[in-house]
């Protein structure tokens, strides 16, 4: 694997040499608009999905529903993209044709949902497909016999409640299979008519796996551990200012996607997650985010890979996470939102 984040503006376990034993890899997948292939690892690509298995559909939401078409988005994404590109009006703005700025217009007067299913149950979205011989924090997960995970949601957000989807997120379905044994793959991925939001809808990307050390977001350390870091990061702003690295932006937990590693509770302090089946705390399996990095200094920031989007956002600029259970993959997962 290429080496593509920056290195750590210190080594934690330096001033802190007890974090050593809390440390967890991740592979970090740093996707990028693309073409990928069934055979490959990719956010928003193909699956590798046998013919003969039903695809996945989500019968709770039926006709009526309103949302956006999928070649809709697809066709909006475009045309901010080439309007970008185009030469700017004397007073800043971005040079629309009457046509487009139309179709805008009628994005916004129906609240991004203009179009309306009229079908049967809704086909699940495919944003995530990955195998364990590209994504080395896989394996930890993985069933024994298994080497290629599938990600799967709806996309609409409301459900029932059943541990798959969060107040803000779709429900999802995670499906391990063995890749030699898909022979007959489906050629023809099938689409939901509507997608809820624009940003439930990926964009076909490959991904860059990049393994790299996670340590825990600070209230899963020990109160006294928790609060030496504390003064530590005071004593370095004291000294620093503004070029202080912190432990929680900089220092403990990559952003952006990734399989494995630790599990950030930055916005509603740590919550634990337990297994509804045996009531074992659950590990963090997938993370989804909206940004490759938006920390304050930008320290993980990939300096060797163009910008790029997955088109999916999560809540207010958040992550979704998996959690699984380490006892028993076959039990249920559990999704969060941060």
């Amino acid at each position: 694997m290429a080496h593509l984040t920056p290195y750590r503006p210190l080594d934690i376990t330096v001033p802190f040499p007890e974090l050593a034993s809390w440390a967890r890899t991740a592979t970090r997948l740093h996707p990028r608009p693309g073409a990928p292939a069934a055979g490959e690892s990719s956010v928003g690509g193909p699956l590798l999905w046998p013919a003969g298995e039903a695809w996945p559909v989500c019968e709770e939401h039926g006709p009526g529903q309103r949302g956006i078409a999928p070649e809709r988005v697809r066709r909006h994404r475009r045309l901010l993209d080439e309007v970008r590109t185009r030469p700017r009006a004397a007073d800043g703005r971005y040079g629309y044709t009457a046509a487009e700025r139309a179709e805008i217009d009628e994005l916004t007067r129906t609240g991004h949902q203009p179009d309306r299913h009229d079908g049967g149950p809704l086909p699940l979205l495919a944003p995530a497909q990955l195998y364990v011989r590209d994504v080395p924090d896989l394996a930890l997960f993985a069933p024994p016999g298994t080497d290629l995970l599938q990600v799967l949601w709806c996309p609409f957000y409301e459900h029932r409640y059943d541990g798959t989807s969060s107040h803000f997120g779709p429900s999802t379905r995670l499906v391990w299979r063995r890749a030699g044994d898909v022979a007959d793959p489906l050629r023809v991925q099938p689409e939901p008519g509507v997608v809820e939001r624009t940003y439930y809808l990926p964009e076909p990307c490959v991904v860059h796996p990049e393994q790299v050390t996670d340590y825990p977001y600070l209230d899963y350390l020990p109160t006294g551990l928790g609060a030496r870091i504390d003064a530590w990061e005071d004593e370095l702003v004291a000294r620093m200012g503004d070029l202080a690295p912190g432990y929680q932006y900089d220092l403990s937990l990559a952003p952006g996607w990734k399989v494995g590693g630790w599990d950030s509770w930055h916005k509603t302090d740590l919550v634990r997650v337990f297994c509804d089946a045996c009531g074992t705390e659950m590990r963090v399996l997938l993370t989804i985010d909206s940004y490759e990095s938006c920390e304050p200094n930008g320290s993980w920031e990939p300096y060797t890979l163009p910008k790029g989007t997955t088109g999916i956002q999560v809540g207010r600029d958040g992550e979704y996470r998996a959690f699984v259970c380490p006892a028993d993959p076959a039990h249920p997962h559990r999704m969060s939102m941060q």
